[in-house]
């Protein structure tokens, strides 16, 4: 049996830099710009879902059951000084948020 994984990026949220590397059990599942998603049929069962923007690597445990939709909204966010650190050096403070959500619009 399989479920179905869409991981989007489309928070109007997202600062809209970087990409969003997603990777499902150690192989590649997508690489994310802001507005983008990727939806895959998976296996059933436990998996490990890994996200980073290169800066900050966050890893999800999760538990797909059979026939279930399941959709993450991923957003890169801005934290303190991001703006003026950006805008100096070329990189600052981007935050990664994933949230699981039940929006049919991803």
């Amino acid at each position: 049996m399989t479920a179905r994984l869409t991981i989007a990026r489309q928070s109007p949220d997202d600062i809209g830099i970087r990409q969003v590397f997603a990777s499902l059990d150690g192989e590649e599942f997508g690489v994310l710009l802001n507005g983008e998603s990727v939806t895959k049929d998976v296996p059933a069962g436990e998996h490990k879902l890994r996200l980073h923007n290169t800066l900050v690597w966050k890893t999800l445990h999760i538990d797909l059951k059979p026939g279930e939709d399941a959709r993450y909204l991923v957003t890169n966010r801005a934290g303190w000084g991001t703006y003026a650190l950006v805008a100096t050096l070329g990189v600052g403070p981007i935050y990664l948020k994933i949230e699981k959500t039940s929006s049919p619009d991803l």
